[in-house]
């Protein structure tokens, strides 16, 4: 018998699927599964042998429901529920083979590959046996499911952010007994349902991890996306791997993991293509293997002993000249500019900061829990940041997506109240909005206002409608109902400063903090989010330029009538001053003022249609503005005096050349030479990760041009 490329071991089965079609028409056919799935899809390429497995193998069963999508209108097959098994063999049947592909369903024990052969060991159920992996480590590759590990008691956060989750996956695997020995195995691909996988590795005896991901989006988003469950989509990412398998295990060429992802999409997207699974056959999708891929190094040091001490961002990965050239793709292409990027998204809302995603997020998963649940005590969430940077946004999007048509926002300044009538009449338009069977959103913006001279005092009015739901007024105590109460701070631009005085080495600052009730309001919260904005937060954030492009490319879409997802009509000098200018005095308000203000005629935002000076001031530092947008007109006017430091440098390192002449005496042919090399400084600065000004804007200089 022929030697096959793959043998298959572990876990064989049956699937039988029962479905009823539009018609009525009752409806079954037969898969493989397990192991057995694998066998089919790779026979395909005459890499293994297959034949359909027999009556003695075991069964499992499945209701396929018929779903439509609810923006594309397009219909398809999903599984809506598990209908129970029949007993039966499990074992597929043996093959002479170079390369062995184990399949854990976790249905018992596995027959270890004989001989060397190298083993790619797949498992989306179990945990592989320690004694097992003793055996095999050096020529193993293993592909394992994160739930398994969560399963095995790792300590995996999910939805929160990839940074959070992939640094506790490598911590976890180095610390917690139950994993470690997994580490005895030279190449591991964690994969994190179909959205991203971590790739662990040896590199000259030192471990190396890498997370790719499939589109930003988190944990669980291309499941989120459809109705019932499409549960192949790991035997198909183990198919795409093995088909790299050999090259990789031996070492003559790297591991593409994009690919690998990318195999179950079509099935998570389109559901189960009915017409070829009635002929009992499940194709492997057509899967391009030359896909541009965005690996992303983590930081590992297996003897570290915190899980994440340096707050490890993906963003900060990218060279500054990667960031800016992201940004500026980003306002004028859309969205596929920073596929691949971590990111949030819902609605307008957008970011791509570790620390607004997990806040963020964290607000999101406590909005699901609360509308979920009985619960009738308000959901109460602090918002903090610097004005104009969007405090409101980001909650108001979340909760709109969560509860679309059903969240109706209300909005009060407690700096404007004068006396607790004004908080009753509040409460009771909350009220109200609850009795219409919404549920209201209620912002209090400056919630640490004053009152009377007295720092914070308005907080101890919130206390009782935040821990009992109720509220009281002239007429007497009221039932609030279902509500989400945020508190906008406005002296403070973080909860950190806001909550300060708790921590305090200075008794009377606690004292006071304690009189005034904060404690007690800090203890009813059940979220927090700082806000970042548009403008640097500290000489490490690198990232508030990609702020600003998300900023910017949103007030593109909403006001210069841009279809969404096509090209910004923006001048690349106004773009450059709108992403590179010192600061917005106002934050996002002021990015938006200078957009509202300019006088855009045509299609395209030019730096003629920009405001006045005067106009400008009010929201940037105008000096440094104008020589952002004039930078090219600046860098020219140096042309000559470039041109002339450059031929005196040739002639400097060239003395025997018959140009080492003085420039007036030089033909124009070659002082036409040096100015084009001139005109080419400013790319060659962008190259090497600097740029120019006129060298009195607050920019920190690096060297400055003689006079």
């Amino acid at each position: 018998m022929k030697k096959m490329t793959f043998g298959c071991w572990g876990h064989a089965f049956n699937k039988r699927f029962l479905y009823t079609d539009k018609n009525g028409k009752f409806n079954e056919f037969t898969l493989p599964g397990g192991v057995a799935l694998i066998q089919q899809l790779l026979s395909a390429g005459k890499l293994t042998q297959y034949e359909p497995l027999d009556k003695t193998f075991r069964c499992e069963r499945f209701e396929l429901k018929q779903f439509e999508d609810k923006q594309t209108r397009k219909s398809y097959y999903a599984v809506n529920r598990y209908l129970g098994f029949t007993e039966g063999n499990t074992t597929p049947p043996p093959c002479d083979a170079k390369y062995a592909i184990v399949s854990d369903k976790g249905l018992g024990m596995i027959t270890t590959p004989p001989g060397n052969i190298p083993v790619l060991w797949a498992s989306d159920k179990n945990l592989p046996e320690k004694e097992i992996i003793g055996q095999i480590a050096e020529r193993c590759f293993l592909m394992i499911d994160a739930n398994v590990l969560r399963k095995s008691g790792a300590m995996i956060s999910a939805r929160i952010s990839w940074e959070r989750s992939v640094t506790e996956l490598l911590w976890q695997l180095q610390h917690n007994p139950a994993l470690s020995y997994l580490c005895k195995v030279p190449h591991i691909l964690i994969t994190f349902a179909e959205d991203g996988a971590v790739y662990i590795r040896r590199e000259n005896d030192k471990p190396k991890a890498s997370l790719v991901l499939a589109h930003g989006n988190g944990e669980g988003f291309l499941r989120g996306k459809i109705n019932g469950s499409t549960n192949d989509s790991f035997a198909l990412m183990t198919v795409a791997l093995a088909l790299q398998f050999p090259e990789v295990i031996s070492g003559k060429m790297p591991l593409h993991i994009l690919p690998v992802l990318k195999a179950a999409e079509n099935l998570l997207t389109d559901g189960y293509p009915i017409e070829k699974l009635r002929e009992g056959i499940l194709e492997m999708p057509k899967i391009e293997t030359t896909i541009n891929e965005m690996p992303f190094e983590i930081p590992f040091d297996p003897e570290q002993s915190v899980v994440d001490p340096d707050f490890w961002r993906i963003s900060n990965s990218a060279s500054n000249k990667r960031i800016f050239d992201m940004a500026c793709e980003y306002v004028l292409k859309g969205a596929k500019v920073i596929e691949g990027l971590p990111l949030l998204s819902f609605g307008g809302l957008t970011t791509i900061d570790r620390w607004e995603i997990e806040a963020f997020r964290n607000i999101c998963n406590l909005i699901e829990n609360y509308v979920g649940s009985d619960s009738i005590r308000p959901l109460s969430i602090a918002v903090f940041g610097a004005p104009g940077s969007g405090k409101s946004f980001g909650v108001t999007q979340i909760a709109k997506n969560i509860l679309p048509g059903k969240v109706e926002k209300l909005e009060f300044n407690v700096s404007q109240f004068v006396d607790n009538t004004d908080i009753g009449i509040a409460f009771q338009k909350v009220r109200d909005v609850t009795l219409e069977g919404k549920l209201p959103l209620v912002f209090f913006d400056e919630f640490d206002s004053d009152r009377n001279g007295v720092q914070l005092g308005w907080v101890k009015n919130f206390l009782m409608p935040m821990q009992d739901g109720k509220f009281k007024d002239e007429s007497g105590e009221h039932p609030l109902g279902k509500c989400i109460l945020v508190f906008a701070g406005g002296t403070s631009s973080s909860f950190e400063d806001f909550s300060q005085p708790m921590s305090s080495e200075n008794p009377e600052e606690q004292k006071k903090f304690k009189d005034i009730k904060g404690p007690d309001f800090v203890s009813r919260l059940r979220g927090t989010i700082n806000v970042l904005g548009p403008n640097q937060t500290n000489a490490n954030d690198k990232n508030y330029i990609l702020r600003r492009a998300l900023l910017l490319r949103s007030l593109c879409e909403r006001k210069l009538n841009m279809k969404k997802g096509g090209n910004a009509p923006l001048n690349q000098n106004v773009l450059w001053a709108m992403l590179l200018v010192p600061k917005y005095k106002h934050g996002a308000r002021s990015m938006e003022a200078i957009l509202d203000m300019s006088r855009i005629e045509g299609n395209v935002w030019e730096p003629v249609s920009l405001p006045f000076y005067s106009q400008l001031s009010l929201h940037v530092d105008a000096d440094a503005f104008i020589r952002l947008v004039l930078r090219e007109v600046i860098l020219n006017s140096y042309t000559e005096k470039l041109a002339i430091a450059i031929h005196e440098d040739f002639c400097k390192k060239n003395p025997t050349s018959d140009n080492n002449k003085p420039w007036t005496e030089l033909p124009e042919d070659i002082r036409n030479s040096n100015r084009d090399q001139a005109r080419c400084f400013g790319k060659f600065l962008k190259e090497v990760d600097c740029d120019f000004d006129s060298g009195d804007t607050p920019f920190l200089s690096v060297e400055k041009f003689s006079e």
